[in-house]
């Protein structure tokens, strides 16, 4: 990715980077403002360490997102601990804090970080077919494969997956 870190290998690492950086945390905040600081933030934070050879070339997408994981942890818990005034007199009787949203928030961070450990082929096949919902017919076009390749693929990683959230505790039968 970068030769000899030149100014112009890094601005086309980022080039290739910020679009992808940028969905990962507009899909979990779902505000542009935000998505558009944090993503900036990330990339405040993981320039001068690729700058000073502090990160493998072959593993600057993994830190980048790892960094943009961390700052979405780090924006979860501040938002956590900021307290909201709320008028009990327009509360419904019996209603529950609902945590739907914020627990989905952690389980599609621990989704990507047990992502983070899969081979390209492995995270490429579960994205086009379970997350982008490709057929395996579009899927083997996509990837350059037959359908039956896919299929095997899509099982593999699947496990693979599996046992990764079950090693981290985060799966239970």
């Amino acid at each position: 990715m970068i030769s000899a870190g030149t100014t112009r290998d890094l601005e086309e690492l980022i080039g290739d980077l910020w679009p992808e950086i940028y969905r990962f945390i507009y899909y979990k905040v779902q505000n542009k403002e935000e998505a558009e600081e944090l993503t900036q933030d990330a990339f405040k934070r993981v320039i001068p360490k690729i700058q000073e050879n502090q990160v493998e070339e072959g593993k600057v997408r993994a830190y980048t997102f790892q960094t943009a994981r961390n700052l979405l942890k780090d924006l979860w818990r501040r938002r956590g601990r900021d307290p909201q005034m709320v008028d009990l007199e327009n509360i419904p009787e019996g209603a529950g804090w609902d945590r739907t949203r914020e627990e989905g928030q952690e389980e599609k961070i621990v989704l990507e970080e047990a992502m983070a450990f899969l081979s390209e082929d492995y995270r490429k096949v579960i994205n086009l077919r379970i997350v982008e919902g490709y057929s395996v017919k579009e899927t083997a076009l996509k990837m350059g494969r037959n359908p039956g390749a896919i299929r095997s693929l899509q099982y593999r990683a699947l496990q693979s997956l599996r046992e990764i959230l079950e090693e981290r505790g985060f799966f239970h039968d």
